[in-house]
């Protein structure tokens, strides 16, 4: 008997199971799961264990049958079900009092178990469309179901841009927009909506945090680019309310296959690249990725060059279906010129367009090195566990001899300086999570809750700097000192940040088209061997709706908590300041057709209060009372037919300050009013000229202010059109990009400082494979 119940109970739940899935498949008539499980378990208790043995077995044979012709039926309509194909099992109770309950089960059950390696169906290596993504909910939740704006930049479009700065890339997504100095060394300088963001200005690798990797700002073996608009706080402990980036990398192949890359670039640029995907096992439970890239690279600026030497090595495990593995060592060795490019504000428009004022022999050689490590396990089809592991560690040996200004009293000489710094961190975090999904309280669920723990370590063994200035050089044809003066060392003390904090996140379904989430985390975080101590949370609320299938009406409110560290300023005075906090208030709707369109449409307001800026002029640092950003923007991804796909990026963002001592009223910094960005391939299907493709697209980027003053100046606004044609077979690829067509001259990044923008340029590209 008390096996026939456990038999019994098997059935009920799998006949529950199957009814919550309908739920998402049209078409499909349904019992109400309560009634039915009920009304079944009390008919199983008023029979005896011979008749329940009977029936049991009665209707696994009509659902035996049933499931034969439902197959035939299945296999003839094959092309039309697109994926969608289901069982439908017919099981008629003669009681009077027990409906009839018809049962969908989804035939497509893979799309739940674990895998390893680049699948073949991945979303954004064929075409741009992505509808998925793991930095807005930690799960295997679909973008459309969380309250927030999520952009995607896919395999197909790094490839087809063929950018080597990672800045370029992300302005393919509305809103994020070059916020800091370029630098030959590193990349990741950018803001979203208007804000810098993460633990001290980092983002996340693979959904870790991890500074080191980040930092390097290596394109070369990146599968995607995630970007969350607005706080990130309530699942990555602290941030700035603008948002988040996560770069995923590429998986392995489940297959052998080498790949070899040879580029040419403007201004005599070459880089060498090998991409080898590996099986370790012959069963394919095992997998690795080998990536290396080597770059001799050249600039416009005068005498400008640098090599990058960059590599990964991926390995990925699946000795059980519910388990899997991820290890990944990433190395970085940048060698180029400090601050090249670079002039004082005043004379822009006066110094030759390549001018360069440092010297071309003072470099930043910059080392990192990380090791992360990832395990997920399904306890089963509700529960399941993610732990992660980050280390890394990164040098940067800077000697840096030049200038941007000119010396006093004279209209041609640059002021010439130089220092010496070698600065180093370390890197260590961790994040587990657990994610589930179940019923309760009348409601399907998804949660996610888990624990963080991050620890960066600064530590500056040297910096010396000129007592005085070097000689001056002239405006149009500069000659460096050879011989330094004397000078002058600086001490800094070693520091630690550490943070930890735990968070839990629920997507609740009130009905299948309405869905509701609420969040919360704290976070705390200890600076200088734990001198001091800063203790908040974080919290997000909102709701999706799905109209018709696949637009989805969303709102949402989310806050931020960034506990601040000690600030240094040059003379060795030490700040104190109270944590910044933030809230964005967000609205809009999403579009979502798998495998045809993706497109955002949102407007948002974001306030942050405590901000740290430096008075350079001063060798201050102050806080900003509070800041606004509010705007809209759209994010949009099409596939118009098989071979033609567009993307689309549009911001408005409305940013300033509103209250503070200074600069109450102004625009911030960096942060154009508008930017917009389309982009658009065809690639031939059929025929001779089958794989030739061809495309482009246009960048405008609005006029920004130079700094907090206003009234010190503004960069124009510009616009860019690129192109590019490439040609593919089954082994080869060829390509050809251009940038800049029109050959504008334009500043690319303005401060205190400002950075004249790439003019004409161009890339080719030769890919050879071998499987």
């Amino acid at each position: 008997m008390n096996k026939t119940k456990k038999i019994m109970r098997k059935r009920v739940g799998a006949m529950a199971l199957a009814i919550t899935l309908s739920c998402w498949l049209p078409g499909a008539a349904l019992a109400e799961e309560t009634d039915d499980s009920v009304q079944t378990k009390a008919q199983a208790e008023t029979q005896s264990d011979q008749e329940q043995a009977q029936k049991i077995s009665a209707s696994e044979q009509q659902a035996s049958q049933e499931i034969e012709k439902e197959q035939a039926v299945d296999q003839n309509s094959a092309s039309k079900a697109e994926n969608k194909s289901a069982i439908t099992i017919n099981t008629t109770q003669q009681a009077s009092n027990v409906p009839i309950a018809e049962v969908e089960v989804q035939a497509d059950k893979d799309k739940k178990k674990l895998t390893i390696g680049q699948q073949e169906d991945a979303e954004g290596v064929k075409d741009y469309v992505i509808t998925g993504s793991y930095v807005g909910s930690k799960s295997d939740v679909k973008s459309k179901d969380v309250p927030q704006s999520i952009t995607s930049v896919g395999q197909k479009i790094i490839e087809e841009q063929n950018y080597t700065d990672i800045n370029q890339l992300l302005l393919n997504v509305a809103g994020v927009t070059l916020q800091n100095m370029p630098s030959y060394s590193t990349g990741e300088n950018n803001a979203v909506r208007g804000f810098g963001y993460g633990f001290d200005s980092y983002g996340t690798v693979n959904g870790l945090w991890s500074p080191t990797t980040t930092a390097a700002g290596w394109v070369g073996n990146l599968d995607r680019i995630e970007v969350l608009k607005g706080p990130a706080g309530v699942l990555y402990g602290n941030g700035n309310p603008g948002g988040l980036i996560n770069y995923v990398t590429k998986k392995p192949l489940p297959y052998n296959n080498f790949t070899t890359v040879t580029e040419f670039r403007s201004w005599g640029g070459r880089s060498e690249k090998i991409d080898w995907s590996v099986p370790l096992t012959k069963d394919k439970k095992w997998l690795s990725r080998t990536i290396v890239q080597r770059s001799d690279n050249a600039s416009f600026y005068k005498d400008v060059k640098y090599k990058n030497l960059d590599g990964s090595v991926m390995v990925q495990g699946q000795p059980r279906d519910d388990t899997t593995y991820t290890f990944e060592v990433q190395f970085h060795d940048h060698y180029g010129p400090t601050d090249a490019g670079c002039v004082s504000r005043s004379l822009w428009g006066i110094v030759p367009y390549d001018a360069n004022y440092y010297n071309p022999n003072a470099k930043r050689h910059y080392i990192s090195r990380g090791i992360s490590a990832q395990v997920e396990h399904k306890f089963n089809d509700s529960w399941s566990i993610r732990s992660g592991l980050n280390y890394g560690n990164a040098s940067t040996d800077t000697f840096s001899q030049g200038g941007t200004s000119l010396e006093s009293g004279s209209t041609t000489t640059i002021r010439q300086s130089w220092y010496k710094r070698l600065r180093k961190t370390k890197s260590l975090a961790w994040d587990t999570s657990v994610e589930g999904h179940f019923n309760a309280w009348g409601l399907k669920h998804n949660l996610v809750t888990g624990f963080t723990w991050a620890k960066l370590d600064y530590d500056t063994p040297y910096y010396v700097r000129g007592k005085t200035n070097l000689p001056g050089v002239s405006m149009y044809d500069p000659v460096f000192a050879t011989t330094l003066n004397e000078g002058v060392a600086r001490s800094w003390d070693p520091y630690t940040n550490r943070r930890s904090g735990a968070y839990v996140n629920d997507i609740m379904e009130i009905s299948p088209k309405f869905k509701v989430s609420s969040g919360v985390s704290y976070t705390n975080r200890k600076t200088y061997d734990a001198s001091t101590s800063q203790t908040g949370s974080s919290w997000r609320a909102g709701a999706t709706y799905e109209m018709s299938p696949g637009v989805t009406f969303f709102t949402g409110y989310a806050t931020s908590y960034e506990p601040l560290g000690k600030y240094t300023n040059d003379a060795g005075k030490v700040y104190n300041f109270d944590p910044e906090t933030g809230s964005q208030i967000e609205a809009g709707v999403k579009y979502d057709l798998s495998n045809k369109a993706s497109m955002t449409l949102s407007a948002y307001r974001i306030r942050r209060q405590n901000l740290v800026y430096y008075l350079s002029d001063l060798d201050e640092y102050e806080q900003i009372g509070e800041q606004r950003s509010k705007g809209f923007e759209i994010d949009g991804t099409y596939a118009i037919q098989p071979g033609w796909n567009v993307l689309v990026a549009f911001s408005h963002c409305n940013s300033k300050v509103i209250s503070g001592s200074r600069w109450a009223g102004h625009w911030l910094p960096a942060v154009p009013l508008h930017t917009f960005r389309l982009w658009s391939t065809y690639e031939i299907q059929e025929g001779p000229r089958k794989g030739l493709g061809f495309g482009g697209g246009v960048t405008y980027y609005g006029r920004a202010a130079l700094t907090y003053n206003n009234a010190s100046g503004w960069a124009p606004a510009y616009t860019l059109i690129d192109g590019v044609v490439y040609y593919k077979t089954k082994d080869w690829r060829y390509s050809l990009n251009f940038y800049n067509l029109t050959n504008k001259k334009y500043i690319l990044y303005g401060g205190n400082s400002v950075y004249a923008g790439p003019p004409r340029s161009f890339a080719l590209s030769i890919e050879r494979s071998f499987n």
